[in-house]
């Protein structure tokens, strides 16, 4: 790892490469990745908590410290999402390689953010853009998006609205 930068571990909607490229132009991507000890929860958007024997899939990346701080107002952190270091395991590739492990930061919901939330499903378009990431990384969609053509112009109709904002 270069200095300065670090590795982040995105479960939610930065799986979704084009949201990542839109909001991170410059991480990159190291593959699929995934916590163990811990569990995904929908409470509106995405989060994760421990849970002993849990997994949680997902995809690591490389960031500057620039493009932290810049993650950090998209997660609305510190109010809405806290930044945890995590153990986070990389399976081995198909080129033969070990499995690996790295400390990574992720964000979790704040315990506020989490009584506000708790129960409140994902919007739909959110839940199409996490599914679209899940199965462009070939990890476990948790997501639940349907799985038809329809899905791929909601997708489309997402990028553009991630591009405009």
């Amino acid at each position: 790892m270069a200095y300065g930068n670090l590795f982040y571990f995105a479960y939610g909607s930065n799986m979704n490469p084009d949201r990542i490229r839109a909001r991170l132009p410059e991480a990159r991507p190291v593959g699929k990745a995934y916590l163990c000890g811990w569990r995904l929860r929908e409470r509106l958007y995405a989060d994760i908590e421990p849970h002993k024997g849990g997994r949680v899939e997902g995809v690591l990346y490389l960031v500057t410290q620039t493009e932290l701080r810049r993650l950090d107002a998209y997660e609305g952190y510190p109010r809405v999402y806290r930044a945890k270091g995590v153990l986070v395991h990389i399976p081995p590739s198909s080129h033969d390689t070990p499995e690996g492990r790295v400390v990574a930061m992720t964000y979790m919901m704040t315990e506020e953010t989490r009584k506000e939330r708790e129960g409140k499903p994902y919007p739909d378009d959110y839940r199409i853009l996490c599914s679209v990431g899940a199965r462009y990384w070939g990890v476990k969609d948790a997501f639940g998006a349907p799985k038809t053509k329809s899905l791929v112009g909601r997708w489309f109709q997402s990028i553009r609205a991630v591009h405009r904002a």
